[in-house]
C-alpha cells in the first residue's frame, strides 16, 4: 500500500480503486481456497455463505443475489440439499413458493476463513489503526459494500 503523506485526491482515489481491485481479486482468490477446504465449488460454497449471512431466501431471491440463472440456482440447491446443508419449506405467506434455509447444526461448514488464519491476519491487521481509524474502515466498507449491491442490482448498459 502507498502510504505517502499529502497525496491529492485524484492520487488517493486511484489508489483506493487499484488497491480495491487488489482486495477484489484477494477475495476471489479466498472464496475458492475456502470452498475446496469444504468440498464444495464456489458457487455452492459462495450460496451457502449467502444464506449463513442473509438468512432464509426463496431460490429467486438467490438468483438475484448471485447472479446466476433459475435453472443454475435449482441444480445448486439440489447440491447442497444432497449433502444435508439446506433445507427447501414452503414459504409462510405464499405456499407455491419455496424458502431456502440452512439446515441445522449449519456450523460444519466455516465461512469465516477461520480454517486459513484470517481471524488472526485481520487482527494483526487492525492492531496498526486507532479506534477512529478503524471507524472510518468500518463505515467505508459499509457504504461501499452498500453501493456494490445496488450496481450489481442494476441491469448492464
Amino acid at each position: 500500500m502507498d502510504s505517502a503523506p499529502g497525496r491529492s485526491r485524484e492520487t488517493l482515489y486511484l489508489a483506493i480503486q487499484r488497491d480495491g481491485q487488489r482486495l477484489a481479486t484477494g477475495l476471489i482468490r479466498l472464496l475458492h481456497a475456502m470452498s475446496v477446504g469444504v468440498d464444495l465449488n464456489p458457487s455452492d460454497f459462495q450460496c451457502y455463505a449467502l444464506l449463513r449471512i442473509e438468512g432464509p431466501m426463496t431460490p429467486g431471491e438467490i438468483s438475484q443475489s448471485m447472479k446466476l440463472a433459475t435453472g443454475s440456482v435449482t441444480v445448486l440447491i439440489d447440491r447442497l440439499e444432497a449433502r444435508g446443508l439446506v433445507i427447501r419449506d414452503r414459504h409462510p405467506d405464499d405456499r407455491r413458493k419455496v424458502i431456502v434455509r440452512l439446515a441445522e447444526p449449519s456450523g460444519d461448514i466455516p465461512t469465516d476463513g477461520a480454517a486459513l488464519g484470517i481471524r488472526d491476519v485481520m487482527l494483526t491487521l487492525h492492531d496498526r489503526y486507532s479506534e477512529a481509524e478503524l471507524e472510518v474502515i468500518a463505515d467505508w466498507l459499509a457504504r461501499a459494500g452498500q453501493a456494490l449491491t445496488e450496481l450489481s442490482a442494476r441491469e448492464p448498459r
